[in-house]
């Protein structure tokens, strides 16, 4: 009888443990259904802001896509944007590692690009396309070398290289493609001190250009 009743008593402990369990997963299940919806909820979001910044460009000439969470650029917004003429580009704090070089080719009269708070290790050459440019924007990527096809933009007043692990930049050579740059920002690079000299005293050094390190 004692083990009879030990027995039910066992069985009855296992039941609500099962259904506890039971219960427990359902609860799982629930959570990432509802995860998952939040996401899906989310990339729409972002698809829907992305398309409402190109409409804007369309009429702006100015493609805003900063803080987008964007890891390239989709074939969608070239096809949107196709025979609109865009000379100006934020693609601020996204998440690029790669220049989107159809852009380039796309765009061909942009003026002003901004590409800060990104992973991009280097520049393409196809960059020196851009003859009309006035003013670029390369701060806090990874960059190692001065992107020197920078220097086939005669035009270029504006240029931000700050928060890069550059080691060095060519002054003479700088100074001497890029005569009417009147603003460059180089802060927190890796630039040996007689560097650092010659951007603010070589003979070359444009009579406007403001330098900030």
């Amino acid at each position: 009888m004692l083990l009879a009743n030990a027995l039910v008593l066992n069985r009855s402990k296992l039941f609500r443990r099962s259904r506890r369990l039971s219960q427990s997963l359902e609860l799982v299940g629930q959570s990432s259904q509802l995860a998952l919806s939040r996401m899906a909820l989310s990339a729409a979001r972002g698809v829907t802001q992305v398309m409402n910044r190109c409409e804007d460009a369309k009429s702006s000439g100015f493609l805003d896509l900063s803080n987008c969470s964007l890891m390239y650029i989709a074939d969608a917004i070239y096809l949107v944007l196709k025979g609109h003429n865009i000379t100006k580009c934020s693609l601020k704090n996204n998440s690029l590692k790669k220049f989107p070089k159809k852009m380039i080719d796309r765009f061909p009269g942009m003026m002003i690009f901004n590409m800060e708070g990104n992973e991009l290790e280097e520049a393409p050459e196809e960059l020196s396309s851009w003859v009309s440019m006035k003013g670029i924007n390369f701060a806090h990527n990874k960059l190692i070398r001065f992107p020197e096809q920078l220097y086939a933009m005669k035009e270029l007043s504006f240029l931000d290289l700050s928060g890069n692990p550059i080691e060095d930049i060519d002054v003479d050579t700088l100074y001497s493609e890029l005569p009417l740059l009147q603003q460059f920002t180089v802060k927190n690079l890796n630039l040996p001190a007689e560097t650092v000299d010659m951007l603010k005293n070589h003979s070359k050094k444009p009579k406007k250009i403001i330098i900030n390190m």
